[in-house]
């Protein structure tokens, strides 16, 4: 996945193709020995989300996790605190959200050691990372290593984990503030 992205951008439209390509992107940061750290933001995942079970082996392998994940999901607050306690007991670094705001960004990054250097991966999308909405609603996701997206993404990680000022990004706006 990560020569495919490299060769340029990836535009997936869901449901009109398959979210496996979200999940397996999680799943390759996982597995990747050269993969040092994935960030994500969760607002709704299925009970048995194949992509939180990826984060947790990720954890587990001592990997950096950091996961922000939104309770104010309506119906799903329940599922999205147990979410937060297996990957808390997997060794994840949970976060959730900022007060007076909800989170409902969708992002991941995948920060990975290369031959020339450290790269970031991202994907950004407007839907869930959740298999089974992914094949309801119709939503969007960018596959990148774009440095400029990535260091956005790097810079919101940064203020969604740290509550730092709103940072001055790039290429991306981030709402309310931008």
């Amino acid at each position: 996945i990560w020569n495919t992205i490299r060769n340029g951008d990836l535009m997936v439209f869901h449901p009109y193709q398959s979210f496996d390509a979200v999940t397996h992107f999680v799943d390759e940061a996982a597995k990747d020995p050269k993969v040092l750290a994935i960030k994500m933001t969760l607002y709704r995942v299925s009970p048995n989300s194949p992509i939180a079970q990826a984060l947790a082996r990720a954890a587990e392998a001592g990997k950096e996790v950091s996961v922000l994940v939104e309770l104010q999901a309506r119906f799903d607050e329940e599922a999205n605190i147990e979410l937060s306690n297996r990957l808390q007991e997997a060794g994840a670094h949970v976060m959730y959200g900022v007060v007076g705001y909800k989170t409902h960004a969708k992002l991941a990054l995948v920060v990975r050691r290369e031959a020339n250097g450290i790269r970031r991966y991202c994907h950004l999308g407007t839907g869930n990372y959740h298999p089974r909405t992914a094949r309801q609603y119709t939503d969007y996701g960018l596959f990148t290593c774009d440095d400029d997206i990535g260091q956005d993404v790097h810079e919101l990680f940064l203020q969604l984990t740290s509550l730092t000022q709103t940072p001055k990004l790039n290429r991306l706006t981030q709402s309310p503030f931008g």
